[in-house]
């Protein structure tokens, strides 16, 4: 009997010492396949452009993989580079993302950085936010977690922001705070 006792015992912590080591299933992650990656590159770019040969967006990364079975490209430093129709350019950074197949779509979770780059038209503008979802071909980027805009002339924080690149707009959601640095 106390055998018998004993070894149940001995079965019901390897069933937890199981279940515990096991992990836990993160959709789009495929670090649990143990087969590993179908296709891998470094120093990865896709270019895309419009039926004018204009470019419309580029995504480069420092390295991409793809796992059987998935619609997903796994990013490790990804830069997505969207030029607007007036020339002047948006670079959004991350240390890691996925990516739609397709492209339509680019997933950046954790801290990303979204700049726009000074020109004759613009002043340079820093968006820090997280968790961003891009969707180049539309020239849109959204997050529902805190953002805080700077430029030279104002800061402001949010929670939520949706930047419509195409037309130079930035909705903000809610908890809007900001200061302005005026000229006096």
């Amino acid at each position: 009997m106390r055998l018998a006792v004993t070894a149940l015992v001995l079965c019901l912590f390897a069933g937890v010492v199981a279940v515990v080591n096991q992990q836990e299933y993160v959709p789009g992650d495929t670090s649990a396949d143990s087969d590993g990656p179908d296709a891998f590159a470094e120093d990865m770019t896709l270019s895309v452009m419009n039926e004018d040969g204009r470019a419309v967006y580029r995504l480069t990364a420092g390295s991409m993989s793809h796992h059987a079975g998935t619609d997903l490209l796994e990013l490790h430093d990804p830069l997505v580079n969207i030029t607007r129709p007036d020339g002047s350019r948006w670079l959004i950074t991350a240390a890691r993302g996925e990516a739609a197949t397709s492209g339509e779509r680019v997933w950046l979770p954790g801290a990303v950085d979204l700049r726009r780059m000074a020109d004759n038209r613009h002043g340079a503008m820093h968006i820090s936010a997280s968790d961003v979802v891009v969707w180049p071909g539309e020239k849109v980027a959204e997050t529902t977690r805190k953002a805080v805009i700077i430029t030279d002339s104002f800061r402001v924080e949010a929670v939520g922001l949706k930047a419509d690149f195409l037309n130079n707009r930035l909705e903000l959601r809610s908890r809007v705070r900001g200061r302005i640095n005026g000229a006096g």
